[in-house]
């Protein structure tokens, strides 16, 4: 199934080159949704603009300053983009996915990168102070600027198979039509559950059908309901990976609360339209 949706997969990779388990996850679902997968190294744009400064550094063994050694900068970083590049190819291995592999020179140029149509893949921070460099919300930021949606990747991943769960607020929300996609390139079941106690829109049941995916909707966040023979589940949900649609601030705070299940936060097109109908009608 190719993603009708999405057209790329834009992985934001740190300095430390990210976790191999987390690049591994993206590259899987770039290559079941059959779109292209893209690393892009977020080199330091602090250590880049050394590069044609004058300065001094302090010496550790002596504690003595001396000139910059851009030469040696220079090396440390071709040594970092070659270790991040090879780090990048041992992950997505020989899965059947177009890649490509590109240095970018500070997170906020990420936004000239990414398109439309892109997943950006922003995999959690080893270390929680990480979360508040410039570096990373920086990332962040472009990608909620200008992606079609943020993949939150977690550093371990609690499960590699399982059903995919939509979290949604009403019963046209659409996590519930991306998360419907997804399932069905994975082959997997669709859980849905929606704040309202209401249940998904019939053209989206229709397309389940169409697609031969079982939809299940939790009710009270925890017996599952088959809606096509209305029988009880005791057992709690295990899903691999969960999709909601973007609201402000969620992202920020989805980081936090991941527990090792991937977050696919997917734009509110309805939201956007509004804000744009909002703007051209002010004066």
């Amino acid at each position: 199934m190719t993603s009708r949706r999405f057209e790329r997969m834009v992985i934001g990779l740190p300095q430390e080159a990210g976790n191999q388990s987390a690049i591994r996850a993206a590259a899987d679902l770039a290559e079941v949704l059959h779109i292209e997968l893209r690393g892009a190294f977020i080199a330091d744009a602090n250590l880049r603009s050394l590069m044609g400064l004058p300065g001094r550094e302090l010496r550790m063994p002596d504690l003595q300053w001396q000139p910059i050694d851009l030469e040696r900068i220079s090396r440390d970083l071709e040594h970092i983009v070659r270790f991040a590049r090879s780090r990048f190819a041992e992950s997505v291995g020989n899965r059947d996915v177009k890649t490509s592999f590109e240095v970018v020179g500070g997170a906020r140029i990420m936004g000239s990168l990414i398109r439309a149509g892109d997943i950006v893949s922003v995999i959690e921070p080893a270390h929680p102070g990480e979360s508040i460099t410039l570096q990373f919300t920086g990332l962040l930021d472009a990608a909620q600027e200008a992606a079609a949606a943020i993949l939150l990747i977690p550093r371990r991943i609690l499960r590699p198979s399982g059903p995919v769960m939509a979290v949604a607020t009403s019963g046209d929300d659409p996590s519930i039509q991306a998360a419907l996609e997804i399932a069905a390139a994975l082959k997997e079941r669709l859980l849905v559950t929606i704040q309202t106690g209401a249940v998904p829109q019939a053209e989206i049941l229709a397309d389940a059908a169409r697609l031969g995916v079982e939809v299940q909707q939790i009710i009270g966040g925890s017996a599952l309901v088959d809606m096509a023979a209305a029988t009880l589940f005791a057992s709690r949900p295990k899903e691999r990976l969960r999709v909601m649609s973007q609201r402000s601030g969620d992202v920020h705070r989805l980081l936090s609360s991941l527990h090792g299940i991937p977050h696919l936060v997917v734009e509110d097109r309805r939201a956007h339209l509004t804000a744009a109908l909002e703007k051209a009608g002010s004066p």
